[in-house]
């Protein structure tokens, strides 16, 4: 079969022998780059995607990293101002002293304790306290006294309206949440 192909080749001009090379190189060298050169490339770039991909998720990590150990750090802190379920600490009774300090005991028109178990051992305490007739100061006392309180106190809803008949006085609406580990 070589011999024959010998045989057809010598017999060809010189002109159809040069483009047959031509041709064969033009198919070698396509065949080369889709059986080779192209699987490659293909290779390089969806490893170039997922190095892309890796380093986003590595950064991502990395600051989920901080974001948790800064959220950890918070919480240790708000631990140390959290009394012990057991500690004695009364959030209804430092209310009374606070609004005593900051002489609205006489305005208080109700107060509403509720208390609820939360989730890892905590403990959330929660009073509403209805103020009447109170002005801007002496309500404004008060809760810099819940600001200064010796454990961590927040202030979840703060409503005031001021009186139709004297808007000097104020009627106001102010939910404190105190929280425990037990």
């Amino acid at each position: 079969m070589m011999h024959q192909l010998r045989e057809r080749w010598t017999q060809l001009a010189p002109r159809e022998r040069t483009v047959l090379s031509v041709g064969g190189v033009v198919i070698l060298t396509s065949l080369l780059f889709v059986l080779v050169v192209d699987p490659l490339l293909a290779t390089m770039e969806r490893l170039d995607r997922q190095a892309a991909k890796k380093h986003r998720e590595s950064v991502e990590l990395t600051t989920l990293g901080a974001d948790y150990a800064s959220k950890r750090a918070r919480l240790a802190n708000a631990e140390k101002r959290m009394p012990a379920t057991d500690a004695g600490f009364s959030l209804l009774a430092f209310i009374e002293e606070a609004a005593n300090t900051a002489h609205v005991r006489e305005r208080i028109a109700g107060m509403q304790p509720q208390v609820q178990a939360l989730a890892q051992g905590y403990q959330e305490t929660a009073v509403d306290l209805r103020l009447d007739g109170v002005q801007l100061p002496d309500l404004m006392a008060l809760l810099l006294a819940f600001e200064q309180a010796p454990y961590e106190l927040q202030v979840r809803h703060l409503q005031v309206r001021p009186k139709f008949d004297n808007p000097v006085n104020l009627d106001a609406t102010v939910r404190v949440v105190s929280y425990a580990k037990g």
